[in-house]
């Protein structure tokens, strides 16, 4: 199993997490935004408006997050989700539509980088395999 993310408009656009959850077959979705259970690896909402304003550059954005999460609480939702990453897929999501320039895309590839973990990517079309009841559908990725 691995880890995969991706933006809440895609989760809307597919019928919602219950449904993208079942066509990646076992799967824990985890918002990593503001005051949806992960704060510890959400990222500082100051900085995320700086960030879109222009005040921080990406890089900077970067480094601040990567700060964030190295911290024992951080470091402990990483490690649980690689855990959880061993029996089903994992799929973080948030806001930003670009992953290039998000953080949940630093927090798959730093759980990968630290404990093993495989990060398959951002789920995006088009699909490269069928869905559960054997017809096309825009995306599974089972």
């Amino acid at each position: 199993m691995a880890i995969w993310t991706t933006y809440l408009g895609f989760l809307n656009k597919h019928g919602g997490a219950d449904k993208v959850a079942m066509k990646l077959g076992s799967c824990f979705v985890y918002y990593v935004m503001r005051n949806r259970g992960n704060d510890d690896v959400a990222p500082y909402m100051e900085t995320v408006q700086a960030a879109k304003k222009g005040v921080v550059s990406w890089d900077d954005y970067k480094i601040i997050y990567l700060r964030k999460i190295d911290c024992p609480n951080g470091i402990e939702w990483m490690e649980k989700r690689a855990q959880e990453a061993k029996v089903g897929n994992i799929l973080l999501v948030c806001y930003e539509k670009d992953s290039a320039h998000c953080h949940r895309r630093l927090l798959a590839e730093e759980i990968a980088k630290r404990f093993g973990v495989e990060y398959k990517g951002e789920l995006e079309e088009p699909a490269h395999i069928y869905s559960l009841d054997g017809k096309p559908d825009k995306f599974d990725y089972q």
